[in-house]
């Protein structure tokens, strides 16, 4: 029984420091690509692993991502269906991605994008700003990341609202589910925050259609993929004025290109996908913890769902 560990493009020192620690002492961790024996291998902790190369350790149980997303397994049909694919949630990333959330409510809500852009022409100017409880903010997904980011956003004041394609209850915010609530949602919002998972059906949901629901004015903040938004048409609903602006932490393509309009367009504010950046010393107890439960024969939790997407 040994571990694989991957973390492509990231390093792995931080995970050797802590999964040693977490791990039983007389379990090998092999970095890969340096593994004396593929049939030791028992469990795979990877990220953006090269594609059809799990499927070659034959005692394979598990494959447990290192970070939140899953596309570079899924994207993989290599892999045996029945090889379970574990996401990684970690309450640490979601907490972090609450506060990015929040910052850009608030940002857009007191009117701070606009006092910074005054300020480079010392231009002195106050704007009205509604109540934070008269400020609705929609959260766009309701899973395990969505949920934390409406109940911080709510907790800070704010009215918030939330849309799940399924039925979902949460504390203190108003739910809507299906495609069919869809426009009910968005169309009173003041913000929009995007947390779905990227799947084909999400795939460029959030195109001209979707953010012509939206009111006049309103943003739109995305913490979740790139490819959920329809690049070109957000871009025309800024220049029309439809959409306000955008806080934009995700992309298409990562590292956002130079030439990528984006960057240069006065009504988008660009982060380096670090709303939510994963953190070994706590990500590793989730990891582990999952590792044991498999090993009692437990289910490992949250299983990604093939049929579903996410």
């Amino acid at each position: 029984m040994a571990v694989l560990l991957n973390n492509n493009g990231y390093g792995n020192q931080a995970w050797m420091e802590e999964l040693p620690r977490l791990l039983p002492n007389d379990l090998p961790i092999y970095e890969y690509p340096d593994i004396p024996d593929k049939e030791d291998i028992t469990y795979a902790l990877v990220w953006d692993h090269p594609k059809g190369d799990l499927a070659t350790y034959p005692n394979l149980k598990a494959v447990l991502s290192l970070g939140a997303g899953v596309e570079h397994l899924a994207e993989d049909n290599s892999l045996p269906d029945n090889l379970p694919i574990i996401r990684l949630v970690d309450p640490a990333v979601a907490d972090d991605m609450a506060m990015h959330s929040l910052y850009w409510c608030m940002n857009f809500h007191r009117h701070y994008h606009i006092y910074q852009e005054q300020q480079i022409k010392k231009h002195w100017e106050r704007y009205p700003c509604k109540p934070a409880e008269d400020f609705k903010v929609g959260i766009l997904g309701l899973g395990n990341i969505g949920s934390v980011v409406g109940q911080k956003v709510g907790q800070n004041g704010y009215q918030t609202l939330g849309w799940d394609l399924s039925r979902k209850t949460i504390q203190d915010i108003e739910t809507y589910h299906g495609l069919d609530q869809l426009t009910d949602f968005l169309e009173n919002l003041d913000v929009l925050v995007n947390c779905l998972p990227l799947t084909s059906d999400t795939t460029n949901m959030i195109d001209g259609n979707f953010l012509s629901k939206m009111k006049q004015g309103s943003f739109l903040i995305n913490i979740s993929r790139g490819a959920i938004i329809k690049d070109q048409d957000l871009l025309s609903k800024l220049d029309e004025g439809h959409i306000a602006a955008a806080a934009l932490d995700a992309f298409i393509e990562e590292p956002l290109p130079n030439d990528n309009p984006f960057w240069s367009h006065p009504k988008v504010h660009v982060t380096p996908h670090m709303s939510g950046a994963t953190y070994a010393r706590s990500a590793a107890k989730v990891l582990v913890n999952n590792i044991n439960r498999l090993e009692k024969g437990k289910a490992a939790f949250p299983l990604y769902d093939r049929q579903k997407g996410f």
